[in-house]
């Protein structure tokens, strides 16, 4: 099922999109008028359901990443999935595919843009 965004999944998407690239104006509507559901129980990791907005024209799939370390020290990745001019997922993992501990806080994610191919 489909559902709005919890205040934390949206304060961790608003980190991801302080980061200036192209196609985040659009992704900023995007978000307004989507829903979401869970599609990986172990990390967090959601797909969108976006309404009627304009398309994202992004240089690459994964426009903007993020990185904290969780409560065990390990690496832990946030990825933003931009398919087709749509936000498609936002994908949480660590580095040793052991489930997140605890989510951090916005300003504890370090942000990047992945290099285009």
């Amino acid at each position: 099922m489909f559902r709005m965004l919890t205040d934390e999944e949206s304060r961790l998407i608003d980190r991801l999109l302080e980061e200036e690239f192209q196609g985040r104006d659009a992704i900023l509507r995007q978000i307004e008028n989507s829903r979401v559901k869970d599609w990986d129980d172990h990390n967090g990791s959601l797909e969108f359901d976006v309404g009627p907005s304009p398309p994202a024209l992004t240089k690459s799939r994964i426009p903007v990443e993020g990185e904290f370390e969780d409560y065990d020290g390990v690496k832990t990745h946030v990825l933003l999935h931009v398919v087709d001019g749509r936000i498609r997922d936002l994908e949480l993992y660590k580095d040793d595919s052991s489930k997140i501990i605890k989510m951090p806080k916005p300003a504890e994610v370090r942000l990047f843009r992945p290099e285009c191919p």
